[in-house]
């Protein structure tokens, strides 16, 4: 029996956003993803949250279609996150083998859009994961410094930073893809309901998701403490120059009262 030929389905995160508005599209779907009017032979999804998935282009296919998708971006990324898997159709039913080939029953677009969406969000926590361990790897220095010398490296406007640059990385993924929301096609399609929870398995959504939370709390919680003793710093340091601006004072009265009468000034 000849198998059967495998397609390769590839995810790339462009960037934070996506105005698919007025893009040429399969049909006439109200869900996220749109599914592109593509030549014969691939197929293609556009997610508003910046990503696009291929399923069985070539590249010069794949390069043709980002560039039509750029000048809709908002904040392309520099260099696009990749997840890629094979896809091989004609199975019993739908499912995810143990090496990690998807096999479906056809290429139904609706069959199809459930696998874009499993491996458009693993793109996107792939980049989620990454910005957060950068964040945590910026504080290092910082936590290592006042473990080991007792003082604090950081102005709390570095430290600001630091907080705005891990929220910012959670908010993209927060705000614009809910990793562990199943897709809007599912209401019309509940058939496919065991293949979104099969594909959401493969790809630990849930777990990926929960984690990238865990990295959050610490670097707010870790962050949050420095900041506290920057502040008690500063006030210990208003205290010491209001001790001293009183000592000023004491000193310029004893002169005024009592040392510049006796001295005949």
């Amino acid at each position: 029996m000849t198998a059967a030929p495998r397609l390769l389905a590839r995810a790339l995160l462009l960037g934070e956003r996506l105005d698919h508005r007025g893009l040429p599209r399969e049909g006439a779907p109200t869900f996220d993803p749109v599914p592109l009017a593509t030549p014969e032979g691939f197929t293609a999804f556009a997610f508003r949250w910046g990503a696009v998935v291929f399923v069985g282009a070539t590249p010069a296919q794949e390069a043709a279609v980002i560039e039509m998708l750029r000048p809709r971006l908002t904040n392309a990324l520099a260099k696009p996150i990749e997840e890629t898997a094979l896809i091989a159709e004609g199975a019993e039913q739908d499912g995810v083998d143990p090496d990690g080939v998807i096999r479906l029953r056809d290429r139904a677009v609706a069959r199809l859009a459930v696998v874009a969406d499993a491996l458009a969000k693993s793109a996107a926590l792939a980049h989620q994961e990454l910005l957060l361990t950068e964040a945590l790897d910026r504080l290092e220095p910082i936590v290592t410094t006042l473990r080991t010398e007792g003082r604090l490296a950081a102005s709390s406007r570095a430290l600001h930073r630091q907080i705005g640059h891990a929220l910012a990385a959670r908010s993209r993924t927060t705000a614009r893809v809910e990793a562990e929301d199943k897709p809007e096609l599912l209401w019309d399609h509940p058939e496919l309901e065991r293949l979104h929870a099969r594909l959401a398995d493969e790809y630990e959504l849930k777990e990926r998701s929960d984690a990238l939370d865990r990295k959050l709390t610490l670097i707010s919680d870790t962050t949050e403490g420095i900041l506290s003793l920057i502040q008690g710093r500063r006030a210990m340091g208003l205290e010491i120059a209001v001790v001293v601006l009183v000592g000023i004072e004491v000193v310029f009265s004893v002169w005024q009262y009592l040392l510049k009468p006796l001295l005949g000034y």
